[in-house]
């Protein structure tokens, strides 16, 4: 109920009144979303401790500068969710809001265990963080050893000190894999490629860096899961990268492009089944932490690193887009977040001949945050 909401305000802060009414089932959880992202983190305001199904709350809810889509929904403690109650506020400060931006810039090449080494991951991560640097962003970086699980985990106390109308960006570049499970963790300096729980960063604890913080303007660039299709004849089947060093029926690891990928093969989850649950895996995060993923979903190992670009294709892409503002596909001398997926998408393709292939969720149009700026 819109109530007494204005449409447009001049307050950072409103405070909306929800009733929420659940004729059978107890109240579970609250959702609330401004421009598609969640404001209280994934898992929404708690209600369980409340055990009722009649509920009125008011939120305090602070605006992003310019248009505010603020949509709420409610769940039952069995998991059905109501549909999306939206209003639109527009807030207009009586001083312009400059937010500032971020970049955390995450890469391995030189690995503890050095057969795993890369070439060029490093020096993209490096050329991000100078680019970023240079038009004013706030960069850390994580290179080589100082990549760690707790070290990057840590993050997150620094994002939480965003503010809503900020920008952070996180790039990562290094191997990926996948366990036995499926679960994608993104290799570290002292990465055990055995056991990759055991020092990996899962998918669900980078996720879990973006999600909830205050900054709404959100994007992670993954130089790392290589998820494109490819021909069975380039890939190389090395069992030795097996758990214990054994081989337990047809299950193998299949490495390309520096992505390690465990599977069993005789099973009905084989290589195409697993090139499309890591596909799935990365257009997920953004449906859940509100944040904007494209990631290098690579095919062969050849298209992931060249003299040729003197950078990881993927980030070559990323690096000529914004430089050059080729990715300005409406030549306003503005780049868009959709505006630079578009072009990666189809420059990486190009660049090799369809073997690799960005993969992104569909562009959050309520959030189609400038990037980049002549």
């Amino acid at each position: 109920n819109r109530g007494d909401l204005p449409i447009t305000t001049d307050k950072s802060v409103m405070t909306i009144k929800i009733t929420a009414i659940d004729n059978k089932y107890k109240l579970d959880r609250i959702n609330v979303f401004i421009n598609d992202v969640p404001i209280f983190d994934m898992d929404g305001i708690n209600l369980r401790t409340l055990n009722s199904n009649n509920i009125k709350k008011d939120i305090n809810l602070e605006l992003s500068q310019g248009e505010n889509k603020i949509q709420v929904s409610c769940l039952n403690d069995k998991g059905a969710e109501s549909y999306k109650e939206s209003v639109y506020v527009k807030y207009q400060p009586k001083e312009p809001v400059t937010g500032k931006n971020y970049l955390v810039a995450i890469s391995v090449s030189d690995y503890q265990e050095s057969k795993y080494n890369l070439k060029y991951a490093v020096k993209d991560g490096k050329d991000m963080a100078k680019m970023f640097a240079d038009k004013g962003f706030v960069v850390d970086t994580f290179f080589n050893s100082s990549v760690a699980r707790d070290s990057i985990l840590s993050l997150k106390q620094k994002l939480m000190q965003t503010k809503v109308d900020d920008q952070v960006i996180i790039y990562i570049s290094g191997h990926g894999l996948l366990d036995k499970n499926y679960d994608f963790y993104f290799a570290t300096y002292d990465m055990n490629f055995e056991n990759p729980a055991e020092h990996g960063i899962l998918y669900d604890d980078l996720e879990g860096l973006l999600d909830g913080i205050p900054a709404r303007k959100k994007l992670l660039f993954m130089d790392a899961c290589h998820s494109g299709e490819v021909d069975k004849e380039d890939i190389c089947t090395s069992d030795s990268l097996l758990a214990n060093n054994q081989v337990k029926g047809d299950l193998k690891v299949y490495k390309y492009k520096g992505t390690i990928i465990e599977g069993e093969v005789s099973s009905g989850l084989g290589l195409q089944n697993s090139f499309e649950l890591m596909q799935e895996l990365f257009a997920n995060l953004s449906r859940g932490s509100g944040a904007v993923v494209i990631s290098a979903a690579s095919g062969v190992g050849y298209a992931l690193e060249s003299a040729e670009w003197n950078n990881g294709v993927f980030t070559y892409c990323i690096l000529n887009g914004l430089k050059n503002l080729v990715a300005d596909l409406n030549n306003d001398k503005i780049i868009t977040v959709c505006e630079l997926k578009e072009y990666i998408s189809k420059e990486v393709e190009k660049l090799t001949n369809g073997k690799q292939k960005p993969t992104s969720r569909q562009e959050n149009l309520s959030n189609d945050f400038e990037i980049w700026r002549n």
